[in-house]
């Protein structure tokens, strides 16, 4: 049982992490994985783009622990090609790179091309640690968390991955195909207006009883103080609670909070977000919160692994609607070395009022919040205890507010070596 309860406890662990991870521990990851699929077009369309194949991509990590300091770093190394079945093979080139197997996300909105597969093309950190549980981090991803969050469960490179909050936009509605999405500051390391997470940063954590960080993002500005805080308090077995505040002393920041509850055997964790972006802000968006939760298990006299989640993003503009997401991870182990997993969610976009209302400038009647539908079944095959390969494919159907219809497919290969 004691088993049991640490394994769900660090899926639980990972699940709270967003889509970018660094390594936890000193050691080495190489990832290198190969896709095709057929990009975002409109549902119908004869003329929507053809298979695409994406080439190669490696992603190199590697963590270096001597004494009291800590360097790490990533590399995204490509061989890639734009090949299509309307054309020739052409554009193959050998370069440091931020595209991700999910590349091929890429679509055609109103609002011109919305890019979804970008990662940072390399990061490098650099910690000292003067004193036991006191760090000092400078770097390019120091990726400090607390508390859960709506999950992806892994590096876009990664077996694990899927999209977040179910494929939902950040911007209000008509300003994106699904709008709704909600920032979780728990990363207090980060600057979400820049969308940078280059930082410096101090932390203090006393055992796994308490954390205490502060960082100062790059990008700040001047005119006034603005710097990143949280605390994270683990008192008894069975619960953990953190706050964080990102933009402290701005009038545009973003509160977070979040809290575990360890059961036997089963894990709940929920989340609370609150975004004070000033209405009139450049991305023409209105102030919104968010909340949401996750509940990690293991079904009883099995292996298999459920983690069902979901969340709701209200707007502060009275003219919004509501969005939400629903989705659920599932991993079935077998035959001692394979697990079968799978992700799936549908999401519901928030939608503007207005565009029902026959008075209203912006009427529209055939506008609605839409929606997305994402399904990511994956096979992985644990070689030995350093490597392993996986084979996916993923499927995603979105309906834009303006109606239309757009899907995507992609499938691939990961092997992944780690020590």
């Amino acid at each position: 049982m004691k088993k049991i309860i640490a394994f769900v406890f660090g899926l639980c662990l990972l699940g709270s992490l967003s889509f970018a991870q660094v390594l936890k521990s000193n050691g080495v990851k190489n990832t290198l994985s190969t896709t095709f699929g057929q990009p975002y077009g409109e549902v119908g369309d004869s003329d929507r783009f053809g298979l695409r194949y994406y080439g190669f991509v490696e992603t190199l990590q590697a963590r270096i622990d001597i004494s009291k300091f800590t360097v790490e770093g990533m590399l995204n190394w490509g061989a890639l090609t734009n090949w299509d079945t309307r054309g020739a093979f052409d554009s193959l080139y050998f370069a440091n790179t931020s595209i991700t197997p999910f590349w091929y996300t890429n679509h055609f909105d109103q609002g011109g091309w919305w890019t979804n597969g970008d990662a940072e093309s390399y990061y490098v950190n650099f910690l000292f640690h003067p004193i036991k549980g006191l760090d000092l981090g400078m770097g390019t991803r120091l990726e400090w968390k607390i508390g859960p969050a709506p999950s992806s469960l892994g590096n876009y490179w990664e077996p694990l991955a899927h999209i977040v909050q179910g494929g939902l936009k950040d911007a209000a509605p008509g300003g994106a195909d699904v709008a709704g999405y909600t920032y979780y500051a728990n990363t207090y390391t980060a600057l979400y207006r820049n969308n940078t997470k280059a930082a410096l940063g101090l932390r203090y954590r006393y055992e796994d009883f308490l954390e205490v960080g502060i960082s100062i993002p790059s990008g700040v500005t001047t005119n006034a103080p603005l710097f990143n805080a949280a605390f994270m308090i683990h008192p008894v077995d069975f619960f953990t609670a953190s706050i964080a505040y990102e933009g402290i002393l701005q009038s545009n920041g973003n509160f977070y909070t979040g809290l575990s509850l360890f059961f036997k055997p089963m894990t709940l964790d929920a989340y609370l977000a609150i975004d004070f972006r000033e209405k009139g802000d450049y991305d023409l968006t209105d102030q919104r919160w968010g909340t949401g939760a996750a509940v990690t298990f293991i079904i009883p006299k099995t292996s298999i692994t459920l983690r069902p989640e979901g969340g709701i993003s209200v707007y502060s503009d009275a003219n919004y609607t509501m969005a939400w997401y629903a989705g659920a991870r599932i991993d079935i182990p077998f035959a001692n070395s394979f697990v079968f997993g799978a992700w799936s969610s549908f999401a519901v976009g928030a939608s503007d009022v207005r565009w029902h209302d026959k008075s209203s400038w912006n009427y529209n009647p055939d506008y609605s919040g839409g929606f997305v539908f994402d399904v990511r079944p994956d096979l992985t095959w644990k070689i030995n205890g350093y490597n392993s390969l996986t084979v996916f494919f993923d499927f995603q159907s979105r309906k834009a507010y303006y109606g239309k219809l757009y899907d995507v497919w992609a499938t691939g290969l990961y092997w992944t070596f780690q020590r």
